[in-house]
């Protein structure tokens, strides 16, 4: 009676069945590198029409994808995580991967997970639609914060006014006080302009956002993710500063890069210690150079488990990270990078780099 096979045997059916489950393209190698199983999501990856032309093709696909360490990845491991561009019949596809050990010493097989940097799957707009939320609850935070001035300025200068027009009516000579009454109207009509901005931004919530990319001053988004958390920052008594010195144009989908960013420094400030500092910087390389915008801080630790799943595709559906793993899947989709900045296991921040896109006309 034949055994059946297990996970950790890597055969084809184990394959096919971590394809099923898995959202990334799925690729099982033996222990001397060559390709045992590919996805028809994997063999799309890597612009192959199917896995028998990917296995034709594998040895040249493998030298773009830096597997001479492979042996000394072992069961039990952390995976290895890479990024790289392979070049095919239909253009160059910049990939990003991880790699499992499975089997033991004497049988060693490999699972490889693949998918495209620059593209944005399924499971990125499950993760995307987690983003939003947590981003509304900043951005909602932000301009009660924003409306309550303006409405408590309201209720004080409508006390004063009936205060004045309670004086009015036993009062002969009445215009000071009309005057003051018409000093008093003006708060009020300028306070109302401020409320209603706040209820036309709170409205703006709930519109679908555009999906088209543009160019984008990177700049301006900046400045828009500090004045949201402004809020945040003070109530975790951190200093939050924002470093833009002049316009830096993207291009990319603009409300989709205000997500991302929104979410690393959302990140940062709530590992943020109190009287830490929190700083956002953007740099623009010039005519040839990238866009980097960097969000540091200053003794801060972010959570290890948030490090160890940024660039993980395996397993980020349980994480309890999903507005920066999407704002990394969003970044790559813009055809940028994230790097996350730090001592060791400690990270204290993010530097993104985005294409520099000419100024509009």
């Amino acid at each position: 009676m034949s055994h059946p096979n297990t996970l950790h045997e890597s055969g084809p059916y184990d394959g096919r069945l971590l394809a099923e489950l898995l959202q990334p393209g799925v690729i099982v190698l033996d222990g001397k590198r060559q390709c045992s199983f590919a996805s028809p999501r994997a063999c799309a990856h890597l612009g192959a029409s199917d896995e028998a032309a990917l296995q034709r093709q594998w040895e040249r696909i493998q030298r773009h994808l830096d597997l001479a360490d492979l042996p000394a990845l072992a069961t039990g491991n952390p995976p290895v995580l890479r990024r790289c561009d392979v070049d095919t019949s239909s253009g160059t596809r910049k990939l990003r991967y991880e790699l499992h050990a499975v089997g033991d010493a004497g049988n060693p097989h490999y699972v490889m997970l693949v998918r495209e940097r620059n593209l944005l799957d399924g499971a990125d707009r499950v993760q995307m639609l987690a983003s939003e939320c947590e981003a509304t609850r900043h951005v909602i935070a932000s301009l009660v914060h924003d409306a309550k001035g303006p409405l408590n300025n309201l209720h004080l200068t409508l006390a004063l006014l009936a205060a004045v027009i309670g004086k009015m009516e036993a009062s002969q000579d009445i215009s000071q006080a009309l005057a003051r009454c018409r000093r008093y109207v003006d708060v009020m009509q300028t306070e109302e302009t401020r409320l209603a901005s706040c209820l036309t931004d709170i409205h703006q919530l709930s519109q679908p956002a555009d999906e088209t990319a543009d160019r984008v001053d990177v700049a301006t988004l900046v400045r828009d993710v500090g004045q949201l958390l402004r809020h945040e920052a003070r109530i975790r008594e951190a200093n939050l500063e924002v470093d833009v010195q002049q316009p830096a144009w993207a291009f990319g989908n603009r409300h989709r890069l205000h997500l991302a960013l929104l979410a690393f420094c959302a990140c940062v400030l709530g590992s943020a210690r109190s009287r830490s500092s929190v700083t956002m910087r953007v740099a623009d390389g010039g005519t040839i150079g990238d866009v980097r915008i960097d969000i540091v801080g200053s003794d801060v630790a972010m959570p290890l488990a948030m490090s160890r799943a940024f660039f993980r595709l395996a397993g980020v559906a349980a994480s309890d990270y999903p507005s920066v793993l999407a704002g990394r899947s969003i970044i790559e989709a813009q055809g940028g990078e994230v790097a996350l900045v730090g001592d060791g296991d400690s990270t204290t921040g993010f530097a993104i780099t985005l294409a520099r896109a000419d100024e509009a006309i």
